[in-house]
């Protein structure tokens, strides 16, 4: 949507009850409907954990989406596992002429690193790029990003298990209501034109439902769709989706997991197509280190070749709803 201009850049533990009372305070200021709650306190941590199944809502979209969602995941574990590959269906919609599997790659922690976002804005793309809010100068290396047509995430900083520090203005579940809006403001405020949000650390705020209902109410009230990073295997983000009738997606690969690990990421990157082709696309999300932009850049500009198209993150919202995107784009390759 953004025209490319050839521009050279120099660029030097504990369980709580914020996401219940945000709720409510977000409800009572008629910024959200349906995020109701039937227990509100000032307390923060203080209250237990189990109050948050007091909420209770109606599925939104009668849960299609979310059970689709289940079914591709499931396909995909068989891709993970390489079992009962030889069995898989052909879809129906193969036979009408499906398009080429698509590929979302999302570059998180943009911001720190200025140098890295010169980096990745130069990558075949495209590429969506999704900024730290507390990053120096966040709001003009963003513009930069941007002017040269890239599509924008902000990386929603959340509470994670143990003692990692998710940096400054983070979610936490043991903030009071009043605290939690103040800091999902805060972080949606720094730098303008991104299109979703996805989550920096948030292994113990993405398995509270109520926390969540209340930060995907408010971004559906704002328009943005909420991308799960998946830190942790307890998330409950498309569920509590669901329930809010936000736009919701799930990250399917890390390819640079580990830090400095160049075979990692070939290998995942593999691990990206073989899930795109059996499911008609795949949401991979890296990181702008040196030995991952060194491999990302010639897998971009062949991938087109061997297949596959590279679409923004943004493309998610017709690619999930449409009816030919849970399943497979073509017969699968029966053996990984």
């Amino acid at each position: 949507m953004f025209r490319r201009r050839k521009t050279k850049i120099v660029i030097p533990g504990r369980v709580g009850n914020a996401g219940i009372i945000a709720s409510f305070v977000i409800a009572f200021a008629g910024v959200v409907i349906g995020a109701t709650t039937a227990y509100v306190s000032e307390r923060g941590a203080a209250a237990a954990a189990s109050k948050a199944e007091l909420i209770t809502a109606t599925l939104r979209d009668g849960g299609q989406l979310f059970e689709a969602h289940a079914r591709r995941q499931k396909l995909i574990n068989r891709v993970l596992t390489g079992s009962e590959l030889e069995r898989l269906p052909v879809p129906e919609f193969t036979a009408r002429g499906a398009s080429r599997p698509k590929i979302i790659l999302v570059m998180d922690d943009m911001g720190i690193d200025k140098r890295a976002v010169g980096a990745v804005i130069n990558l075949p793309g495209p590429v969506t790029l999704s900024f730290l809010p507390y990053a120096n100068d966040v709001a003009s290396l963003a513009a930069v990003a941007r002017g040269r047509g890239a599509e924008l995430m902000l990386h929603l900083p959340m509470e994670p298990q143990g003692q990692a520090d998710p940096g400054p203005n983070a979610l936490m579940s043991g903030m009071t209501g009043a605290a939690f809006i103040k800091a999902l403001e805060w972080n949606l405020e720094q730098f303008d034109g991104f299109v979703g949000v996805n989550n920096h650390m948030g292994s113990q705020l993405t398995t509270d439902e109520a926390a969540m209902k209340t930060v995907l109410a408010y971004l559906k009230h704002k328009d943005l769709f909420f991308m799960d990073s998946v830190t942790t295997g307890d998330t409950v983000v498309r569920r509590a989706g669901a329930r809010v009738g936000a736009n919701v997606f799930s990250r399917d690969v890390f390819i640079d997991a580990e830090v400095g690990n160049r075979q990692m990421v070939k290998s995942q990157l593999a691990l990206v197509e073989r899930i795109a082709r059996q499911t008609g696309y795949a949401v991979a999300i890296g990181h702008p280190r040196n030995e991952t932009l060194e491999i990302l850049g010639p897998w971009l500009t062949t991938a087109p070749a061997r297949g596959f198209d590279l679409v923004p993150a943004s493309a998610l919202m017709t690619i999930e709803k449409s009816k030919t995107a849970p399943m497979m784009v073509a017969a699968p390759a029966l053996r990984l």
